[in-house]
């Protein structure tokens, strides 16, 4: 989804080396990208999205599934990674001018591919839908390296905060223009409020956006506390210090979310801000535990099919979301004269065997093999799509 922000040398010498860890990228960071894109590919593909297994399923509104890990994880990782990617460059004295390019050019490519993907593949730009994942992960990225580029991270902390603080009291107290109360159900609440002001007839349905305009701030607060993880990654504690600080501060963060949810609902939806307290917590603990196992104990003999998604996980990403669209549009005729997708046959025939619910999964755990395999070819050859 999001590209591997560091450099290419360090790439290659990861896929040369089978793995084994590089002074120049945090291994973890790789293997828990990759295990987030891997389950990203899993929960979008079902075989039939009608038999989803509930924790493969988003929540229609409150609450939360394993599969609303996702996203806030991703963001939480493009965080992580903004350090990385710039902390090396700011030393060396390269200009602020040519940092901002290097921004906006990211920023531009990641939203217009979203746009490609959503349009794909008729493109009515009468009724072409604006916002999606890459173009949240792309205002995002563009926020945290602004953000990263001015502020030390104790601004970069409250900066977070006040986001997330903000964004509670104007859904929870604030009444929308022409509405007597503010509500935080799916119709009348303030993020339907600006998406339909700005982007009527361009939303994910008639009515609603999921990765809206005005959620997008909190969001930006959860690529923030990635930021603030990446920045502290980087100081010269002792390891397990950074470990046990991780785990203590992602506790705290989850606490928090938890007891923030009793006022302000989990809700990917509306992207709360207890959600993302949560999920940050939960977010930053996974990635003590990589952090411990491969970077200090180095385990990494079971990182590879990880590694091979981390490195390579925009071509995962829109690989595995077109090669679905197009499967989607070749059709098939059947007895009687209708037709049916290549798709939709696949997915009948794994639930032939194996039922509806079982056939549906894995159905979905083969497109991951299948992409894994793929990656895994571009992985040998050092092969690398950059942004």
């Amino acid at each position: 989804m999001s590209q591997s922000i560091s450099n290419e040398a360090a790439q290659r010498e990861v896929a040369q080396q089978g793995a084994r860890p590089s002074k120049q990228r945090l291994l973890s960071l790789d293997v828990f990208r990759g295990l987030t894109l891997a389950l990203m590919v899993l929960v979008n593909n079902p075989g039939d999205h009608k038999y989803v297994y509930a924790p493969f399923s988003h929540m229609k509104w409150h609450g939360w599934t394993p599969t609303d890990l996702v996203f806030p994880f991703f963001i939480f990782v493009v965080g992580v990674a903004i350090p990385f990617a710039f902390a090396s460059r700011v030393a060396r004295g390269e200009s602020r001018g040519k940092l901002y390019l290097q921004i906006l050019r990211r920023t531009v490519v990641l939203f217009v591919l979203g746009l490609f993907l959503n349009g794909f593949p008729g493109y009515d730009l009468s009724a072409l839908r604006y916002m999606g994942i890459l173009q949240r992960i792309a205002l995002c990225y563009m926020a945290g390296s602004i953000i990263y580029l001015h502020w030390k991270p104790r601004t970069q902390a409250i900066i977070a905060a006040s986001l997330l603080v903000f964004y509670f009291v104007i859904l929870k107290f604030v009444p929308p223009p022409g509405l007597p109360a503010p509500t935080l159900e799916e119709q009348g609440n303030w993020v339907q409020f600006f998406d339909l002001m700005f982007m009527r007839g361009h939303l994910q349905s008639a009515t609603f956006e999921g990765k809206g305009l005005l959620s997008t701030l909190p969001a930006i607060a959860n690529c923030l506390f990635g930021l603030l993880t990446g920045e502290f990654l980087r100081t010269k504690h002792e390891p397990l210090e950074k470990v046990a600080r991780m785990f203590t501060a992602g506790t705290a963060a989850m606490f928090l979310g938890a007891v923030w949810s009793l006022w302000f609902p989990i809700n990917q939806n509306l992207w709360t801000s207890s959600l993302v307290m949560l999920m940050s917590g939960m977010a930053l603990t996974i990635l003590a535990c990589c952090y411990y196992v491969i970077d200090i104990r180095q385990s990494i003999r079971w990182t590879k099919p990880f590694i091979i998604f981390g490195v390579n996980s925009i071509t995962v990403w829109m690989g595995s979301t077109l090669l679905r669209d197009i499967l989607d549009l070749i059709k098939l005729q059947q007895a009687g004269g209708r037709s049916i997708s290549v798709w939709t046959a696949a997915g009948h025939w794994f639930a032939s065997w194996a039922g509806a619910y079982n056939g549906s999964l894995l159905f979905a755990l083969t497109y991951v093999l299948l992409w894994l395999g793929l990656m895994a070819v571009l992985y040998r050859r050092g092969i690398f799509l950059k942004i």
